[in-house]
């Protein structure tokens, strides 16, 4: 009994074993498939990322190829948009320069004609230049000629005319202070002044000695004595009594040079000669000073002739007006006596009686005989009064 009950033990853990080994045996074999099968797929995916890494590649490979051409392309539209304006301007820049470098040496030509020609033309006024200088050095009659242009163009830059604010060489006769005769005179300038007041100008051209100077500092006496006699000559002529000829008890002696007025002034003692000889020396910087005050005096002269004609027509205009004030007061008289006669004229042809009717109601009564007009008598008019009767007024506004 006990050994049948351990054979079916063997037997049935042989059976079991067995079918274990069977059931094993058939997960292993699923297990080897399934493990073939996953070795496929993971061949199959492999070969697949291949594939799809090989195809990405060529893709992106192409992709980068056409992004590079299309990136080139762009770029080279970019450049050539660029590029061309540049080029252009390259090209009209080239033609500039070619036309100024044919410019350039017509220019350079033109002023090596305007040199030569500068040149010829200061060699032409250096010597007009020393020929002024040997005439004003040693002819008298230029150096006086030349003192009274100065003069006149000093004038005119100012805006006075010749023959309305000054005389040039005006022939007058006056008593000589050397002998006491009686001698013709002709001052260069005379200015007109208001008030027929005047005031004279005299120039004097002292070059060659205070070209002298200039060069040796010791001929400034000698310069000095020469403006000196020309004071001396100029008082002797005694422009102060000139006849026709209302001006101050001193003559204006001019002098071109403004740098000799510094050496001439720092002489005291010839600045009072020249004042005890009733003259005053000028340059162009103080002759301007006189002209200007002058012109002041012209205007005052001017504004006070203005003003008195406005009072003589602000004058002559009250007097029209009250003229014309007192004739408005004339005609009103004369119309309110036309008024008052018209008045009584027409009252003359309303008035009537019992037995005659007045002018006016009788030519009315001519429509009683077949008068046909849309035109009436105004009625006023028709109404009679009687004789006697004040109608004076009747046509008036009131």
């Amino acid at each position: 009994m006990f050994l049948v009950g351990m054979v079916s033990f063997f037997v049935g853990a042989i059976l079991s074993a067995f079918i274990l080994y069977v059931y094993f045996l058939k997960k292993e074999t699923a297990a080897k498939e399934e493990l073939s099968k996953l070795r496929a797929k993971i061949d199959f995916s492999e070969s697949l990322q291949d594939i799809i890494k090989r195809d990405f590649v060529q893709l992106a490979q192409e992709t980068i190829k056409n992004e590079q051409e299309d990136l080139r392309k762009q770029n080279r539209e970019a450049l050539e948009e660029k590029i061309l304006p540049l080029k252009n301007e390259l090209g009209e820049f080239k033609n500039k320069v070619e036309k100024f470098n044919l410019s350039g040496v017509e220019n350079t030509t033109k002023i090596v004609e305007q040199i030569l020609n500068l040149e010829k033309n200061n060699k032409v006024i250096a010597q007009e230049a020393k020929n002024l200088t040997e005439a004003l050095t040693k002819n008298q009659n230029i150096k006086g000629a030349y003192g009274e242009n100065l003069l006149d163009t000093l004038l005119q830059s100012c805006g006075m005319e010749e023959g309305i604010h000054y005389s040039k060489q005006l022939v007058t006769t006056s008593s000589n202070l050397k002998d006491e005769e009686i001698h013709t005179i002709r001052p260069d300038i005379v200015i007109n002044l208001p008030n027929k007041r005047h005031i004279i100008i005299d120039s004097k051209v002292t070059l060659t000695s205070y070209l002298d100077c200039i060069e040796d500092e010791s001929k400034i006496k000698d310069f000095k004595t020469e403006v000196k006699k020309r004071i001396s000559d100029l008082a002797n002529k005694n422009y102060q009594n000139a006849d026709n000829l209302w001006q101050p008890d001193f003559v204006l002696m001019y002098m071109p040079i403004e740098a000799s007025l510094k050496i001439l002034y720092e002489d005291l003692d010839l600045i009072n000669f020249a004042y005890k000889s009733k003259i005053i020396i000028v340059g162009t910087s103080s002759l301007l000073t006189t002209i200007k005050l002058v012109d002041q005096l012209f205007a005052q002269q001017k504004q006070c002739e203005s003003v008195n004609n406005i009072v003589k027509a602000g004058t002559n205009l009250y007097e029209t007006f009250v003229q014309f004030c007192e004739d408005l007061i004339d005609v009103q008289k004369r119309f309110d006596d036309v008024n008052k006669k018209l008045n009584t004229t027409i009252n003359r042809f309303r008035r009537g009686n019992k037995n005659k009717p007045s002018l006016f109601s009788q030519v009315e009564t001519l429509r009683d005989f077949g008068i046909n007009t849309p035109k009436e008598i105004p009625a006023n008019l028709l109404e009679e009064v009687e004789l006697g009767d004040n109608l004076e007024g009747v046509f008036t506004n009131d």
